[in-house]
């Protein structure tokens, strides 16, 4: 299976490893230490979190498909960024071919009643959209980590 060439800065594309393991191509997940199966949201989930590293946040403040309590129903993120072990960005992924809606909008919003963080992130891999849930606006981009 082919994917598309991703939003991304190039220097992103140097740090996915992909290989076809018994038919099926698979991609290093480097925050689980394993690899997957590359389907398309798996595709986006891992060049966002290289996009988050070259941003700073190192991948001992990842955590990746997080379980998490919406109203009485248990939920999964795609990934969730820490800083000072509070949650800071939330992370939600999507294949390419998925456009960004309301809806999908709405979905990490919820998401994000639960954990509090400062930050929502939205991608598809061709389009990123960035929301400061303090000032509750579209960001053009999200913060360089500080330790």
């Amino acid at each position: 299976m082919d994917f598309p060439d991703l939003n991304f800065p190039e220097a992103i594309s140097e740090h996915i490893q992909t290989r076809v393991q018994e038919e099926h191509r698979q991609i290093w997940d480097f925050v689980r230490k394993k690899w997957l199966v590359a389907t398309p949201e798996e595709w986006v989930r891992q060049h966002t979190l290289a996009y988050l590293q070259l941003l700073g946040y190192p991948a001992s403040l990842m955590a990746i498909e997080s379980g998490l309590t919406t109203g009485h129903k248990l939920k999964r993120s795609d990934a969730l960024i820490y800083n000072a072990g509070k949650p800071y960005i939330l992370v939600e992924c999507k294949a390419p071919h998925v456009k960004l809606s309301q809806a999908t909008f709405n979905q990490a919003f919820n998401y994000n009643t639960t954990l509090r963080a400062p930050f929502i992130y939205l991608t598809n891999g061709l389009q990123h959209l960035f929301w400061d849930c303090t000032s509750n606006a579209q960001i053009a981009a999200l913060p360089n980590y500080n330790a």
